[in-house]
């Protein structure tokens, strides 16, 4: 292994070598254009025959046949051309530098590219991490989707080498002005800067030293506009669960086989990812449980949208760890029954739970058009999926005492998650509460208690995620009881 490891090395460090001299000249031949520096030719020269030197030295390593100089005649004159063989070719140049260069480009292009435009680099780097990381077709896809939103065509003909981090910075800053993204699209335009820029100064190019797109996200931060909606308008109501649920049962008993009313449904009832829906098997309910450690994922292939079994849940990251269960309630036990005995009457025969009258199962495109028509005819403002997840966490198991760490586990993501984007404290009543705790605490340390009472018990309760709608908690969860 050490035999094959260090040639690689060295001959790495020579293409660094090259790249280095022609970054240099390349600076100073736009400088030149510029008017910023004059009288640089014979520095420039020098560093074309460094280069050319190098380049040498690495063709005629590799490079077997002989080199000769031949004479032609063209249109009466007679012209020198350096000319060689190369495997079925017959490569002829008029300078020995440029037969050299040619040669260069025929044996080492695969290794060290010539051309450092950002859109060349960016697809390279791209092109090394479907080969050595094998993404998800949704995220090459995604990277394509963020390049030409984000990158112009001027930036992408930019020579990647000659780009500064002063102009990166205020690239980020104009981009961000003129097409205002939400926090998640910004990170996606910088993760297609990073991946070009990394590709760009990784130990095996060094075609720069470093990378230049800052960590901190200033730029966004100063032209970001914060959303004036309430952490609780992101989720379903009480009585707007209530609302679909009522519908749904209606229409449900209507129609012949309603999949999709009986997934949306279920759904309301679960707290389900919109992509472990469809994945779900007859087989993984079972007695009072039912094992969630599937998803439906998607990808285009030959231009044709196909959705393929993933069996590990958003939060495992393609590595299965068994996923989790969930109770089977009384009302969820409904839902599958009633769904069955339907399937058995129509003689729908399946391994899917939500399957469509010929067995297939049902997808997440379908699943998510069905919610979105139900809250619209119910005119209602949300119509996604996720909406129920946030209802479930927010207005049964908070008001049911169910810890963080329990929730987290029921909707399959973390005790950070669950704390940070599901659960919200209500400040009125936080403030009520540590104010009364501090007066007992002062009343049992100073000798006397006010309003003829002594003291509390427990820690300060802080009330999740409570809408301001309704003040008893009764109301709030008896959509879900």
């Amino acid at each position: 292994m050490a035999e094959n490891t260090q040639p690689r090395a060295t001959e790495y460090n020579i293409f660094s070598e090259i790249n280095d001299l022609a970054v240099q000249k390349d600076r100073l031949i736009e400088m030149r254009k510029k008017g910023i520096i004059e009288g640089v030719d014979v520095v420039i020269q020098e560093l074309t025959k460094k280069e050319l030197k190098l380049k040498e030295t690495k063709v005629l390593s590799v490079h077997k046949n002989a080199i000769t100089k031949v004479t032609v005649k063209k249109q009466g004159k007679t012209i020198t051309k350096w000319q060689t063989r190369c495997e079925k070719a017959r490569p002829r140049c008029s300078s020995y530098e440029a037969l050299i260069d040619k040669l260069y480009k025929f044996y080492f292009d695969k290794t060290a590219i010539t051309n450092f435009s950002f859109k060349t680099v960016f697809e390279a780097a791209l092109d090394e991490k479907i080969r050595t990381e094998r993404p998800k077709e949704k995220t090459v896809r995604d990277y394509h989707i963020s390049y030409r939103a984000f990158i112009t065509d001027e930036f992408g003909a930019r020579d990647i080498r000659l780009i500064s981090p002063s102009e990166i910075k205020e690239y980020i800053q104009t981009t961000s002005i003129r097409l205002a993204p939400t926090k998640k699209r910004f990170y996606k335009f910088k993760g297609v800067l990073n991946l070009a820029f990394e590709y760009a100064c990784d130990p095996e190019r060094r075609y720069l030293e470093f990378n230049p797109v800052p960590l901190k996200n200033k730029a966004y931060a100063k032209n970001f506009t914060p959303s004036s909606r309430k952490p609780e308008d992101k989720a379903f109501q009480p009585d707007e669960v209530e609302r679909i649920r009522s519908y749904l049962w209606e229409r449900v008993h209507q129609e012949e086989y309603d999949v999709n009313g009986y997934a949306i449904l279920f759904s309301s009832e679960t707290g389900l990812r919109e992509g472990e829906i469809p994945s779900l098997k007859w087989s993984d309910v079972s007695g009072n449980a039912i094992h969630i450690h599937s998803q439906q994922n998607d990808e285009y292939r030959d231009g044709v949208r196909v959705f393929y079994y993933n069996p590990s849940t958003k939060n495992e990251k393609g590595i299965s760890s068994n996923g989790r269960y969930i109770p089977i309630t009384n009302r969820i036990r409904e839902i599958l029954s009633e769904l069955k005995d339907k399937q058995e009457k129509l003689g729908i025969r399946s391994e899917w739970v939500f399957c469509k009258e010929d067995g297939t199962w049902m997808t997440t495109v379908s699943y998510y058009k069905a919610l979105y028509r139900v809250a619209k005819k119910l005119g209602l403002a949300l119509s996604n999926n996720h909406a129920f997840r946030m209802a479930l966490n927010s207005y049964v198991y908070v008001p049911m005492g169910l810890p963080a760490t329990e929730r987290a586990k029921l909707l399959g993501h973390s005790v950070e998650t669950n704390l940070k984007y599901y659960t919200f404290a209500r400040t009125d009543d936080y403030i009520d509460e540590l104010c009364e705790k501090m007066n007992a605490y002062n009343a049992e340390n100073s000798g006397f208690t006010p309003f003829g009472e002594r003291g509390t018990s427990g820690y300060l309760k802080i009330v999740d995620f409570k809408s301001k709608k309704e003040s008893p908690d009764f109301s709030k969860i008896k959509a879900f009881s």
